[in-house]
């Protein structure tokens, strides 16, 4: 298993967040623009807004450690069970996937290349063993920009984050947009006549 402390060419030179710091980090940027759109900041340890029944919250890969960097994606709960979990990111239209992609490349393309740089065995795709430069294994993925694919946005310091936000800030809106199911749920729009008529009723 990897030490972080057996590699010190990385000390200093990646600022990298436990989950808690992430979330901390991450609600501290994104809070105020959610709330210009009527959401509500959850108090769960975690960066996630909850607006009309739904929620919209950040997840970080659990695969995420001090040499690989860390991944995070956006996830909306539009109803119970997983069933009604939407990975947002999927929204990104063909435009945001070009600047989405160029910005994954240059936060990996900044990052330092380890001086020596050993190499190490690591899993291959064919689950056989093979030598990987360390340097290597922080790499941008570009097929995760091509539609329909799962998108993970990579990071490995603050900077980061407030590059990506700075990404996802003029977006939010578009990528929160209530799905088609829900804009047509019968149960919902009646509570929402309810609530209305209830307003008109004499006291």
């Amino acid at each position: 298993m990897l030490q972080r402390e057996a590699y010190p060419w990385d000390r200093g030179m990646r600022d990298y967040l436990k989950s808690r710091d992430f979330h901390r980090h991450m609600r501290s940027l994104l809070a105020p623009r959610f709330r210009e759109f009527g959401w509500e900041s959850e108090n769960a340890g975690r960066c996630s807004f909850a607006r009309d029944g739904r929620v919209c919250w950040l997840q970080v890969s659990q695969y995420s450690n001090s040499i690989m960097g860390a991944k995070f994606t956006i996830n909306m709960t539009e109803g119970s069970g997983p069933a009604g979990d939407t990975r947002i990111l999927g929204r990104l239209d063909e435009a945001d996937r070009r600047i989405g992609k160029a910005l994954e490349e240059s936060i990996i393309a900044r990052l330092p290349r380890p001086d020596p740089d050993p190499e190490i065995e690591v899993v291959g795709d064919n689950g056989q063993m093979i030598l990987v430069k360390l340097g290597d294994l922080a790499r941008a993925n570009p097929r995760q920009w091509e539609a329909p694919s799962d998108v993970w946005l990579p990071y490995f310091s603050k900077r980061d984050l407030d590059d990506w936000a700075a990404f996802l800030l003029p977006r939010i809106a578009r990528l929160t947009a209530p799905s088609s199911s829900e804009k047509i749920d019968p149960q919902l729009w009646a509570q929402r006549f309810r609530r209305l008529t209830r307003m008109f009723r004499p006291k």
